[in-house]
């Protein structure tokens, strides 16, 4: 296991430097510059030149590549173009923090809500329940965020008041210090309504995947073997049916957790919550490279290191996997 560990370790070398060249490359290739306007006028020649001779974009792009790659080495992703007097550094450090938590326990919720009424639909297969469980997990996947959040926000903060209808309810100055606030009451107030919006369609997903492989391993010898042996029904499934069911669903939670922590636009717009998600997009907007690398660096590393923690999942799951 060890040996496997430090091996998966040692191929994401390689993976992420061709994610950061491909990026880089991509990035680059947009039409335009991040110095051509300023606002809505275009800036001075002599401006612009300035601008790129200080932030080296005069240089060839393989310099520029190896300069960054450089840089990163030492943990320090640059200036940002777009947010003068802004490193990429304090825009992760000020932003992460609360994609993340949000990500996280949208992800706790899809899973608590997920798993169970996937489970119950499988176990009671053809019948109301499993027809109710499926209606709600179809209408989960197709009901979009963009019109789940502001309904949640016309019921319960303007209508009946229950939870505040916009930001995060963290003391800001303290995350940018790198001071984890406390998860108080006001926290949890603020953090209710994005966190079900977020999670509703990744537990619609989940359900569904668990009912399908559920339904699958259910009709297995050894499940109809304990069943034979008197064990009782919750114990044949939930020990021995689920257990071997979720690695399909562990399989889709790497890239899962990945996306999700690392920010949603839409439920950080609607929810006027200062995440990370809005950087995605207007960085490849604004032209603004380092911050485009910073961001797709930060995914890339979550994405690689949540497939790596499902591969060694799966050797709990199943016994028969092995890594040696």
């Amino acid at each position: 296991m060890i040996k496997y560990i430090i091996r998966r370790i040692l191929w994401f070398i390689p993976v992420l430097l061709a994610i950061i060249t491909a990026t880089f490359l991509l990035a680059h290739s947009i039409p335009g510059g991040p110095f051509d306007f300023a606002g809505e006028k275009q800036l001075p020649e002599s401006v612009r030149q300035n601008l790129m001779r200080k932030y080296r974009l005069d240089k060839p792009v393989y310099v520029q590549l190896g300069l960054w790659i450089w840089d990163v080495l030492r943990f320090d992703f640059g200036p940002s173009y777009y947010s003068r007097g802004q490193t990429v550094n304090d825009i992760l450090r000020r932003t992460f923090p609360i994609s993340a938590q949000l990500g996280v326990l949208s992800l706790i919720l899809a899973l608590l809500i997920g798993i169970p009424m996937g489970t119950i639909a499988a176990v009671k297969q053809n019948t109301l329940v499993d027809y109710s469980a499926t209606f709600i997990a179809i209408l989960g996947v197709s009901i979009p965020n963009m019109v789940l959040g502001p309904l949640l926000i016309w019921v319960f903060s303007v209508h009946l008041g229950w939870f505040p209808a916009a930001r995060w309810g963290v003391d800001y100055t303290q995350l940018y210090l790198g001071i984890f606030p406390p998860m108080t009451h006001k926290f949890w107030a603020h953090a209710f309504l994005p966190m079900v919006t977020l999670g509703t369609a990744y537990s619609a997903s989940i359900a569904r995947l668990t009912r399908a492989s559920l339904l699958q391993v259910i009709r297995e010898d050894y499940m109809r073997t304990a069943m034979a042996k008197g064990l009782h029904g919750f114990r044949v499934i939930v020990v021995h049916g689920l257990r071997n069911s979720l690695i399909p669903v562990a399989t889709v939670l790497g890239p899962m957790f990945a996306g999700i922590v690392t920010g949603s636009l839409i439920v950080e717009r609607i929810f006027g919550i200062p995440g990370m998600g809005r950087y995605f997009v207007d960085s490849i907007t604004n032209r603004d490279y380092p911050v485009i690398m910073g961001v797709t660096l930060v995914y890339s590393v979550l994405l690689v290191a949540g497939n790596l923690l499902v591969d060694l999942s799966y050797a709990w799951l199943d016994p028969r996997i092995r890594y040696d």
